[in-house]
């Protein structure tokens, strides 16, 4: 893949029309889309996790991400390249990290409107927009 898109998902309902104005954009730009789940460990576990390793908990995290990651990536269309990377660290900085280490021309990602403290964008999109040296798209449901 020479010009590369960056698509993180995350398991929101805006996932799927994010992914769709990926591919939109990828056609158009003869691009490939790299997938990115960024894993941002949570404040609060169920009970059945404290009996865990944290290394088990961390891998667990990965292997079902990588897994939902890999469902989407089977919906690309086969003549645009993908690939599918997980992380984990806070969701903008690994975003703006993973974007600057694959060279990507551009992110294509979704927002949220969860508090009005926010902004327009949501927290993680506003974040990557004001951080990041690259275009990004950002899709609203």
């Amino acid at each position: 893949m020479n010009l590369k898109i960056l698509v993180p998902l995350d398991s929101t309902s805006t996932a799927a029309d994010v992914l769709a104005a990926a591919i939109a954009e990828a056609r158009w730009r003869g691009a490939g889309i790299v997938l990115l789940r960024a894993i941002d460990l949570p404040m609060e576990y169920p009970v059945e996790v404290y009996a865990l390793s944290p290394n088990n908990v961390a891998d667990i995290l990965e292997e079902n991400a990588r897994t939902e990651l890999s469902r989407v990536a089977s919906g690309i269309p086969s003549d645009i390249p993908s690939s599918v990377l997980v992380e984990a660290g806070t969701p903008w900085r690994v975003i703006c990290n993973v974007a600057r280490g694959e060279d990507v021309a551009m992110v294509v990602m979704g927002a949220h409107d969860r508090r009005m403290l926010d902004g327009l964008l949501g927290t993680t999109a506003s974040r990557v927009v004001n951080h990041i040296d690259r275009t990004v798209l950002v899709v609203r449901r």
